[in-house]
């Protein structure tokens, strides 16, 4: 990918995670190409790989629109990222190293000082560190594949279903229980608790039709 595409690429990724392309939304290459400031090929080149990301739709003559899901698709999602991440909860039990379990722990801080996050900004902030928290657990588990196979896992909810999360999510005390949980069974190295309970933890945070 040239660098023009590349940073097509990362323009309208940012654009469609931050919600201010959303789900549906008609996408056109000339649009694009304006107001990144560079030429329709590498604008195409962008939306070609954002498809492949499971983040756009394209079709002939109708050009590309930010991918919806149904609520069958979200239940796969989070089926799917749960199983995943749960495995990832036990693989990392055998890696994780003590500066990680303190990087978790102020995580969880953060995210509970943040209290009952109702406004935009709080809510951004959350998402923001509930992010982090997560990706430290995978990138303790030493998996390169497990990384990929998540990215767009996590990507896609992220991006289309943020204000249903949001809306879905009635106790955030809740959550933040949960992440309490996963450290001390991953401080415990218990592979099995730390699966389970991160597999109820991303079960839990499926968002409500």
């Amino acid at each position: 990918m040239s660098k023009a595409a590349q940073r097509a690429y990362t323009a309208i990724r940012d654009s469609i995670l931050s919600g201010e392309y959303t789900p549906g939304m008609h996408l056109t290459e000339t649009d694009l190409a304006d107001i990144i400031g560079i030429s329709r090929t590498p604008v195409h080149d962008a939306l070609l790989r954002l498809k492949a990301d499971g983040l756009i739709e394209m079709q002939r003559n109708q050009g590309a629109r930010v991918k919806s899901y149904s609520d069958k698709d979200i239940d796969e999602i989070f089926e799917l990222r749960a199983y995943l991440e749960g495995y990832g909860a036990k693989l990392a039990t055998q890696y994780i190293e003590d500066k990680d379990i303190e990087k978790l722990e102020q995580l969880a801080d953060e995210m509970e000082a943040l209290g009952d996050a109702a406004d935009t900004d709080s809510l951004f902030e959350f998402t923001r560190l509930n992010s982090e928290f997560h990706t430290v657990i995978v990138d303790a588990t030493a998996s390169d594949l497990l990384k990929r196979l998540l990215s767009q896992l996590v990507d896609m909810p992220l991006a289309v279903l943020k204000e249903r999360t949001w809306r879905g999510r009635s106790n955030q005390q809740r959550s933040n229980e949960q992440h309490r949980g996963i450290i001390e069974a991953l401080k415990q190295r218990d592979p099995k608790w730390s699966r389970s309970i991160m597999y109820g933890h991303i079960i839990s945070t499926r968002p409500l039709p």
